[in-house]
């Protein structure tokens, strides 16, 4: 597995159980409105682009580990790291987490 690009928190079953409702959801868990607000177009909350548990595709979420919104694809994934995190590790760090977790 490549650094960085997809979290390896991901598991195979994740990967296999997707289907075209998997990405539906905004930053916030929720289904995006059908309208733009005054301001327009925001992407925390008309981009469906994540699961029902807040992660993107590469398994991602938008969101650092204080809660708060950082963008799309920047934020932790559910281990906690950032795709940043991971390409700054050490190989021998990125295999343990990669094998065992946290």
């Amino acid at each position: 597995m490549s650094k960085g690009k997809y979290s390896p928190s991901l598991t195979r079953g994740m990967i296999s159980s997707w289907d075209a409702n998997t990405f539906i959801y905004n930053a916030d868990r929720q289904l995006p409105p059908e309208t733009w607000e005054e301001g327009g177009y925001n992407s925390r909350l008309h981009l469906a682009h994540y699961d029902k548990e807040g992660y993107d595709s590469y398994g991602y979420s938008a969101f650092d580990d204080d809660g708060n919104y950082i963008g799309i694809g920047e934020g932790i994934d559910r281990w906690g790291y950032t795709e940043w995190d991971y390409l700054a590790m050490t190989d021998s760090e990125f295999e343990y987490i990669s094998m065992y977790g946290v």
